[in-house]
């Protein structure tokens, strides 16, 4: 699905990516200090507990939404052009990070899934969840969702966030960036004007970051509570890549420019965001230690914090029932994995 341009030029981004062997290396180096110990742990070619079973269908459950909504953005940067050109002003690249981010996203659904099989446990079905119809856009294939870029609440706090040295985990809270309520991130008709594409790639843009921030907080959340080697280490080995996506959003926020976009949406100039995007120092462990620059928050990041939080987001507008029933059958049975 993606597309790689020839001879494009090299960017801290890139330097980003280049750089994650380095970031796995130093998150497995971790697990000898904090995460549990692998010493004794059950093998888990011929089955898994319970408990990591429960953990990794709910990722499974989550890649497989993620996929579907970076499927979406993926397919119109390439193939709308009105659209695609709205996203390169905020970056040239950004229509082919948003690609590279899909695909990632493809492979860590398509292995959880498989890998649950190999152990005899339970894959992930959504499919007959997949009901919800696309607008009827150029570049957007007409096949039923999972979700909807149509109607998002999106929450820009993240930015805020991973700048100052609050925490949520201890309970502080940060402004929002952008008031973003009841907005598009993609087009919604052939018809609308430059401004309002404009508008829906900058709503797009503060909802990549929301998103992988998401998945930044979850996996060493649940990392915390996994028992068996196998479990371990596909946590420790695939979260770091959703951070990478965090840091590539978060730089390109910086590309967003003044806009009124009517109905009380405002961006301001962003250009001074992208001058720091790593995220600052913040109390960790113990008010009374120094701050440390770490993936926050980690406590509250649980799997039903996550559902709930992408369900009051308009993510899932116009799914049924049975739908959040199973989504937070899921939710609860991870959040429920290692206790004692």
């Amino acid at each position: 699905m993606t597309k790689h341009r020839q001879g494009r030029r090299v960017s801290r981004r890139d330097l980003f990516q280049r750089g994650g062997e380095l970031a796995v290396a130093a998150t497995a180096l971790a697990g000898v200090g904090g995460f549990p110990s692998t010493a004794g742990a059950q093998s888990t070619r011929s089955g898994i507990p319970r408990g990591d079973r429960d953990i990794l269908r709910f990722l499974a459950a989550a890649e497989i939404l993620e996929t579907d909504l970076w499927e979406q953005y993926c397919e119109l940067a390439e193939d709308n052009p009105a659209y695609r050109e709205a996203l390169e002003s905020i970056d040239d690249e950004m229509p082919e990070y948003i690609c590279d981010n899909t695909t990632d996203e493809q492979s860590h659904a398509a292995f959880l899934n498989a890998y649950l099989a190999s152990v005899g446990a339970d894959p992930v079905d959504l499919e007959p969840f997949r009901t919800l119809p696309p607008p009827v856009v150029d570049g957007l294939e007409q096949r039923p969702r999972l979700t909807n870029l149509t109607n998002l609440n999106v929450d820009t706090s993240w930015v805020n966030r991973y700048l100052e040295s609050g925490n949520p985990d201890f309970g502080d809270t940060f402004d929002q960036i952008v008031d973003i309520e009841n907005r598009a991130a993609i087009p919604t008709s052939n018809n609308m004007e430059e401004s309002q594409i404009l508008a829906a790639a900058y709503v797009a843009a503060f909802h990549f970051g929301a998103i992988e921030q998401g998945g930044t907080s979850i996996y060493p959340h649940m990392l915390s509570r996994a028992q068996s080697r196998d479990a371990i280490k596909i946590l420790a080995a695939i979260g770091p890549t959703e951070a990478w996506h965090l840091t590539i959003w978060r730089d390109q926020i910086g590309g967003i420019r003044a806009l009124d976009a009517g109905g009380g949406l405002v961006f301001p100039n962003l250009e001074e965001f992208g001058e720091h995007i790593m995220p600052n120092p913040c109390t960790f462990f113990d008010r009374a230690l120094p701050l440390c620059s770490v993936v926050r928050p980690m406590d509250k990041a649980g799997a039903v914090a996550a559902a709930n939080f992408l369900t009051d987001s308009g993510l899932f507008a116009g799914q049924s029932q049975a739908f959040f029933d199973a989504l937070d059958a899921l939710a609860r049975a991870a959040d429920a994995a290692g206790r004692a």
